[in-house]
């Protein structure tokens, strides 16, 4: 049996996104324009737009490591991607981690929806969705946004041209969005300062587009939490492996153990869990993992 730091020791964290902002906001292409933005799920922007919260039961796979970071991350505004359903063999291989470990938790929601959304964290934590995803259907990996938020692309469209208006020397204002916006970070990249003020007019923009457009956009963001079941693809009957919220404010409820890795456990499971200082069960099945998981989140939802 291995030891807890032996089991330290063999696994890696690896944040999804290593870029600096500096880098990651100006990643457009010319053909997808504006769909390619990023766009912040920030707590202190979603805060000051929308006071009240939605609290919520959600569940997280990692492993060791990534319990670790999970603890440290506890009432903090970093956020974190987590599930209210996932195929019960996804539970073992994970997503972005090694998998086999389940968190049980509670956390503010930032975003819910019936499929992978693919957010990603920044190095400050905090996450990211691009535009299209807010827009496209559920079907596609999107939020289902497009009715409910119309306009809204050409407000940040808008809000970017003001931007460049305003810091490039030369502003070329019949090249298409994406161009215009890139070739401002290749002008500026060498100006820390400028670019420091560049960032903070493109969130403070952003967030007044938020603002303008918020009973839709807390409508396409969170209304996920009430349905909390997957959606399976018209066409073809496919239904997604995993949903996705993402969540900050978290406070660990319990660990659970799937069938891959409870074996481990039998004897001296107190030796490598109790570090953590959270209740923990093993399950002789990562089926039976998933249908608890299922029963938690439908009686959350009647709460």
């Amino acid at each position: 049996m291995k030891t807890f730091n032996g089991y330290l020791t063999e696994l890696h964290y690896k944040p999804a996104w290593q870029e600096s902002l500096s880098s990651a906001l100006f990643d457009l292409s010319t053909r997808g324009g504006v769909n390619d933005l990023r766009i912040p799920l920030s707590p202190s922007i979603f805060k000051r737009i929308w006071p009240k919260t939605i609290r919520s039961k959600v569940f997280h796979v990692t492993d060791l490591v990534g319990i670790q970071r999970l603890i440290k991350l506890q009432g903090k505004k970093r956020s974190i991607s987590g599930f209210y359903n996932m195929d019960w063999d996804m539970l073992s291989y994970g997503i972005r981690t090694e998998g086999g470990y389940v968190v049980e938790l509670e956390g503010d929601v930032l975003a819910a929806g019936a499929d992978d959304i693919a957010s990603a964290p920044d190095k400050s934590g905090r996450r990211w969705i691009i535009v299209k995803t807010l827009l496209d259907p559920v079907t596609e990996h999107g939020l289902g946004g497009k009715k409910k938020l119309k306009g809204i692309k050409k407000d940040i469209e808008s809000m970017l041209w003001g931007i460049i208006k305003t810091h490039a020397e030369y502003p070329e204002l019949d090249w298409p969005i994406a161009k215009a916006w890139m070739e401002l970070r290749t002008e500026k990249i060498n100006n820390k300062k400028t670019m420091g003020l560049i960032i903070k007019d493109y969130m403070d923009g952003i967030e007044q587009v938020f603002k303008k457009h918020s009973v839709g956009l807390k409508s396409v963001l969170t209304d996920y939490t009430k349905k909390r079941t997957l959606t399976a693809d018209p066409d073809s009957g496919d239904v997604p492996q995993w949903d996705e919220l993402v969540v900050n404010n978290i406070k660990m409820k319990k660990i659970h153990v799937g069938g891959e890795y409870a074996g481990d456990f039998d004897e001296e499971g107190d030796e490598i869990l109790s570090p953590y200082g959270f209740p923990y069960e093993l399950w002789n099945s990562d089926q039976e993992l998933s249908d608890y998981i299922s029963q938690v989140i439908q009686k959350d939802q009647r709460r």
